[in-house]
Order: C-alpha cells, then structure tokens, then sequence
C-alpha cells in the first residue's frame, strides 16, 4: 500500500465513528438469528441443569451459536460518506469511494478495486432479479433502481439486497466525482478482527476437547 494511503488509512480507523454511517443487513439474517439463538439456549441450559452433562452436546451447541453469529448475524455493510466498510465473518475491508472501480451482483455484493475483488458476505443478491450491470458507468438494463436507492426521510428503503446496495453505491461514487475537492482520501484495507477470530477458535477448542477428552 502507498504511504499516502497508509496515512489515510489511519485518519479513517482512528476516527471515533464513520461519519453518517447506515448499517446495512438482510432482515432474515437477524431473524435467523433470533431463531437460532433461542434455539441453542432451549438446548444449552437444560444441558448445563442436568445432572449427567452430556459435554458432547454442550460443545456442539456453544460452536454452533458461534457459528451462527459469524456467519449469519455478522456480516453487513456500512455505508458512510467516505465510502463502505465491509464486514465478514473474521475480516473487515474499508474501501472508499475514488478507489471502486466496478459494481456486481453475482451471488453476493461484489466491489473491484485495483484488479481485486471484495465480496460482502452479508449482501446475497436477489436470483430474481437481474445481475448489476458489468461496469459502475455502464448504462443499461442492470442497473437496477439508480437514483431511488438513497432514500429521503420520507421514502421507504428498499430491500437490502445487492442489487440495491450497487446502486446506492454507485450513486455515491457519481456524487463524489462531482465534489472535485479530492478531500475523499484513497483507502483499501483488509484487516483481520482478533474478537471473531478468537471466538471461532475458542469454540472449535471447546468442541473438540468436548467431543474427544471429556
């Protein structure tokens, strides 16, 4: 990474808060995991209560919540005025705005920055509805709901799906283009986050010494 973007990278990760950010996540994801939280609780507690403690269960159920809240609860995407935090299962990629070069929607939101590619596992695209276009400045049938996608306070948000999340994304890349002040510093970082990281390992310990040991 180039220093200038080292230097921009620091004023953005040491800032307090993102500055006007919108945490963006499918409602089934937090409905999955009510439902999965509630019920691994219905089989961890009766579990630990009993008097002959089958560790077996105890451990798959404690991975399995971890699990559930890595992969499930988790992942989103921020939107700020700088530009998108992405956050995934063990790993946190900031890139702002002047550095996307492409938008798409294959299965998952999918950003281009420099020949690399960035997936956020939180955005699943909608089968039902057509790939986002092949270029962020392409005009044409896949460019779905450009200009409705960041919405008033008096509009409905739009389902949280990659197809609307690239369009809002886009939006933003074409209103920073037209500030002309260069004042959006240049930002790519993948970052590795030591709480999810240290969790998933810590239940696969606990399963394992539950499974194999005790």
């Amino acid at each position: 990474m180039p220093p200038s973007q080292a230097g921009d990278q620091g004023d953005l990760e040491g800032s307090a808060e993102l500055r006007n950010s919108r945490t963006l996540r499918p409602g089934s994801a937090i409905g999955v995991g009510v439902v999965g939280g509630l019920a691994g609780l219905a089989l961890l507690v009766p579990a630990l209560l009993s008097g002959d403690r089958s560790w077996v269960l105890i451990s798959s159920v404690v991975l399995a919540l971890v699990l559930v809240w890595l992969f499930v609860v988790r992942p989103c995407a921020v939107i700020h005025d700088e530009g998108v935090r992405i956050v995934n299962p063990l790993r946190t990629i900031d890139i702002t705005w002047p550095m996307i070069d492409d938008i798409k929607s294959k299965w998952a939101l999918e950003l281009f920055c420099g020949g690399k590619k960035y997936t956020a596992w939180g955005i699943p695209a909608d089968p039902g509805r057509p790939r986002y276009g092949r270029g962020i400045f392409q005009v044409g049938a896949n460019r779905v709901g450009l200009g409705k996608t960041v919405p008033d306070a008096e509009q409905k948000r739009p389902k949280v799906e990659a197809q609307t999340v690239a369009a809002e994304i886009e939006s933003r890349i074409t209103a920073d283009q037209r500030r002309k002040d260069g004042r959006t510093p240049r930002i790519v970082s993948r970052t590795w986050e030591p709480v999810p990281v240290g969790l998933l390992l810590a239940g696969l310990a606990f399963w394992v010494i539950g499974t194999f040991v005790i």
